[in-house]
């Protein structure tokens, strides 16, 4: 009877240890969840508007067109002379990106290309002036008149530096600023409203200029981001040359002209991109 209560004593001894010793285990963590990174390369599309501002058109020195002087002749325009008053344009713009980005700590680089489609266009009426100084003395101007920009394609290539995983932003939040060059078809014209109304004067110029803005990218996770982004765009100043096609006092078929115009751009867009490596 002895040795059965203590074979029984024994076995459930046995039993109960690997339970006390597994209570004594402490249990291992979870292992932490994986941070965003914005390291690697991607392609995207975005879309959103576009605005923009001109000072107008203005004579350049040594154009030859808006003004008939004695026996046909047209001579050499003084420059500064303001054509139009200042003008506005808009439309809406869309296109596609492509970039990479490399991450160290919270700070993030990156550069990035864009190219996109626009109908932006602004118009503005001809000042009401009659006259135009030229190395003839003053010259008659055609009246009535209108002068337009469109703005047809618009590309950047830029750097990107941003801050992540700062502040109340969690790593899978992205703020930046942006900027490099940019480069614009723009297409500008002068309209005549006299009768018939015809095109004095078309010219079409591919310009180079500077970009800088900001915006801010939030990824979804499985490679997908979106984004939101301003950028400020500045072509300076130029001047047209082109070949009169109107017959009509002031631009005679084939008679040279320049004009001086400015212009500069707001864009506002949306975006979202898949992250591929």
């Amino acid at each position: 009877m002895k040795k059965l209560l203590g074979s029984a004593a024994l076995l459930a001894l046995g039993l109960g240890a690997p339970a006390a010793f597994a209570a004594e285990m402490p249990v291992p963590a979870p292992a932490p969840a994986p941070v965003y990174t914005w390291s690697g390369c991607y392609v995207g599309a975005s879309a959103g508007t576009s605005s923009g501002h001109s000072d107008g058109f203005s004579t350049t020195g040594a154009s030859t067109a808006l003004g008939v002087g004695p026996a046909g002749t047209n001579p050499l325009l003084a420059g500064g002379v303001p054509i139009t008053g200042s003008f506005n344009l808009s439309g809406f713009i869309g296109g596609f990106q492509g970039g990479c980005n490399w991450q160290a700590g919270v700070w993030v680089f990156g550069i990035e290309g864009d190219g996109s489609a626009t109908n932006k266009s602004g118009q503005a009426s001809a000042l009401p002036i009659t006259t135009i100084p030229s190395s003839a003395g003053p010259l008659p101007v055609p009246p009535g008149g209108v002068g337009e920009l469109q703005e047809r394609w618009l590309v950047t290539a830029r750097g990107r530096l941003g801050l992540t995983n700062f502040w109340w932003f969690g790593p899978n939040t992205l703020l930046y600023v942006t900027g490099g060059g940019a480069w614009a078809k723009i297409d500008r014209s002068r309209w005549n409203m006299g009768a018939p109304i015809s095109t004095g004067i078309q010219q079409s110029d591919t310009r180079s200029g500077w970009t800088v803005g900001g915006g801010i990218e939030y990824a979804l996770g499985y490679g997908w981001s979106v984004k939101g982004e301003y950028l400020y765009v500045d072509f300076g100043d130029w001047n047209t040359s082109t070949a009169c096609v109107n017959v009509g006092p002031g631009c005679p078929v084939g008679t040279g002209t320049n004009f001086n115009i400015n212009l500069k751009d707001h864009v506002w867009r949306a975006g979202i991109n898949y992250k591929f490596w």
